[in-house]
């Protein structure tokens, strides 16, 4: 019965670890499965998104609409923001919750999440999401607006690891692209070194 125990106990501590690492493998590939998830109106947010993609390496998708939204039509964008109106959104074709984190690309519109952004978070369950945040604007994004974001996400029970605002006023691609560079240095570090060793 010694013999059993003594044995038992051997068999334990060699195969512990190992366990131990496999679960701290599968928790990393858990962990760093990054999706970038973006809308754009005018093509100024897609210009970021695009760039988060070439610098993280990860699978993009667009959020679209079948709201109209261009020439007499932007009236919906002050509609959706001030009576808090859900979106049409069009045809979802990714799961976000198979992903972690995910990297939240969108304009700001009255100093909120654009409503096609806060519709698609709103409509799925993303509870202990991390979440990494680059809005876009016109130069009227300020602390105030970072706090309103950070609370809706939280609401929704996301985690913000990351924030950065990319002014795209009066702005080229390239100083878009630029700026969007400048965001992943200074707020996406840490999320794109992991990126890294995860993809090799």
């Amino acid at each position: 019965m010694l013999c059993r125990v003594f044995l038992l106990l051997i068999m334990t501590l060699v195969v512990q670890p190992f366990a131990l690492q496999a679960a701290s493998q599968q928790h990393q590939e858990v962990e760093w499965k990054p999706l970038i998830v973006y809308y754009s109106l005018s093509g100024s947010t897609a210009v970021v998104a695009r760039e988060l993609e070439r610098a993280l390496g990860c699978r993009l998708f667009e959020i679209t609409s079948l709201r109209r939204r261009t020439g007499f039509w932007t009236v919906n964008c002050v509609i959706d923001q001030l009576f808090d109106r859900d979106d049409l959104p069009g045809p979802v074709t990714v799961d976000a919750a198979q992903y972690n984190p995910l990297i939240l690309a969108c304009p700001i519109w009255i100093h909120r999440f654009a409503s096609p952004m806060r519709t698609f978070l709103a409509g799925r369950s993303l509870d202990g999401k991390e979440v990494f945040v680059i809005v876009t604007h016109q130069g009227n994004c300020g602390v105030k607006d970072e706090q309103a974001i950070r609370r809706f996400l939280a609401g929704r029970g996301m985690q913000v690891k990351g924030y950065a605002a990319v002014l795209t006023r009066n702005r080229t691609q390239a100083e878009i692209i630029d700026a969007t560079r400048q965001c992943i240095e200074q707020n996406f570090f840490d999320m794109e070194k992991a990126v890294s060793i995860t993809n090799n």
